[in-house]
């Protein structure tokens, strides 16, 4: 019930804050798991074990001193939580005197492990459900034991119908049980929504049948908390909503979707994507190979890359893109002329313009994931 691997020594550096006074926890066996002064550690505390056997305060006087193991002049004191008792305080120094200072921080140490065992209890019930829903997403049947184990987690599968997916867009970035937690508390998607951690550094969700415009707006107010509170920035791409049985589709559509999201620095619905999502089925190799045999000439060329990036932002308008660069219109003819004699293609043929547009593309998309 009760783990002193960290939480004790978290409790016992706590407190050395607030007294003077040699502090240390015991195990149920007796044993010191955690003290202010280290060389203690492990030792047996007889005096600990007999307090935590009959459940009484005792003070450790002269005459303990000289009958019982390990012990020092203190206080001993048992601490119970839920009518159990699971380990003992100890404090160094004169007991009458100790003692009322004793009793305030054995309260402060109960409240310390009593919050801590319902973080742990709230910890493992959303690790039960960040497993189904990786069940329910990867898994090809749902079976009666699948519909077993929602109904065990109090979740009607039928009612969700809709994926969306965040990510951090700093890979060192990760989200925290808390962190969700804390999402989950503030978010107005929907009364019944589902967020668990999918991954260190994504949050996915799952969501009952809704408005999308409403979706949408909300899942902003989520991404600016996300970006002013936990420090972090983030993408969010959203599935098709569909039967619960087949939200890996969904599920499949948001990660595309939150891919396209990172680049446009926006929500994006899966809907969305059209020329985007014939980009991001063609495999790293083929991109590559495509480039080559395109605009690779242009990969050392950074004025000409540029050139070209915002002729097509300004719809190859020789005018705007010459305002834009601050050139003569003439000047952009020429460098113009100039990807032509590189590449072998034409900027005048439609047909060519894509493969330049298209390798343009690839480029960029290569030098954003360095």
């Amino acid at each position: 019930m009760f783990q002193f691997d960290r939480l004790g020594h978290e409790i016992v550096d706590e407190l050395s804050r607030l007294i003077r006074e040699q502090i240390l926890l015991t195990d149920r066996r007796g044993f010191i798991q955690a003290s202010t002064d280290s060389e203690r550690i492990n030792q047996f505390h007889e005096g600990a074990l007999i307090s935590l056997r009959e459940e009484r305060i005792i003070h450790m006087t002269d005459k303990e001193m000289a009958s019982l193991r390990g012990v020092r002049k203190g206080i001993v004191l048992p601490i119970i939580i839920e009518g159990e008792p699971i380990a003992v305080l100890g404090i160094t120094g004169e007991p009458e005197k100790i003692q009322p200072q004793a009793l305030l921080i054995l309260r402060v140490v109960e409240l310390f492990i009593q919050d801590a065992l319902k973080r742990k209890v709230e910890e493992e019930k959303v690790r039960e459900l960040e497993f189904f829903v990786f069940d329910w997403l990867t898994s090809v049947t749902k079976d009666g034991r699948f519909l077993e184990r929602a109904a065990i987690l109090g979740i009607d599968v039928e009612l969700y119908k809709q994926v969306t997916l965040i990510e951090a867009l700093d890979d060192t970035k990760q989200f925290t049980i808390q962190q969700v937690t804390e999402l989950l508390s503030l978010q107005n998607l929907h009364p019944l929504v589902k967020m668990i951690r999918w991954g260190q550094g994504k949050i996915l969700i799952l969501l009952p049948e809704m408005d999308q415009n409403v979706l949408k707006t909300e899942l902003e107010h989520v991404l600016l908390h996300v970006k002013r509170r936990m420090k972090i920035d983030a993408a969010a791409g959203i599935g098709e909503a569909m039967s619960f049985n087949e939200l890996t589709k969904s599920f499949n559509q948001a990660e595309r979707a939150t891919e396209v999201s990172k680049k446009l620095r926006r929500i994006v619905f899966e809907h969305e994507l059209r020329f985007d999502l014939l980009l991001h089925s063609l495999p790293k190799s083929v991109r590559e190979e495509f480039v080559q045999r395109t605009i690779a000439p242009l990969q050392e060329e950074a004025e000409l890359l540029h050139n070209l990036r915002v002729w097509f932002a300004e719809n190859q308008s020789m005018q705007n893109t010459a305002q834009k660069l601050h050139i003569h219109k003439n000047t952009l003819s020429y460098r113009l002329q100039k990807v032509e004699q590189l590449t072998g293609l034409s900027v005048s043929n439609i047909q060519d313009v894509f493969l330049i547009y298209l390798g343009l593309l690839f480029i960029d998309e290569s030098s954003a994931l360095v």
